[in-house]
């Protein structure tokens, strides 16, 4: 990681803690990280749909920065 952003995605809603406790795990790995969120409304499974969200919006990000889905 040259650039110490990190953007997350994922299909985990935001009703329950999940996406607080990846970036809880992020930060402990990295406290200088840049955490951001693409969406995490991606329906359950659905690959085509969040890579469609990324390609979306990867261009528009400095290069180096990294791109989680979970």
């Amino acid at each position: 990681m040259t650039n110490n952003l990190l953007v997350l995605q994922s299909d985990f809603g935001l009703v329950d803690g999940a996406v607080s406790a990846m970036i809880g795990v992020a930060l402990q790995e990295e406290p200088s990280l840049g955490v951001h969120h693409l969406t995490h409304d991606i329906t359950p499974y659905n690959t085509f749909e969040a890579s469609y969200r990324l390609f979306q919006t990867v261009e528009y990000w400095p290069k180096g920065t990294t791109f989680v889905f979970r």
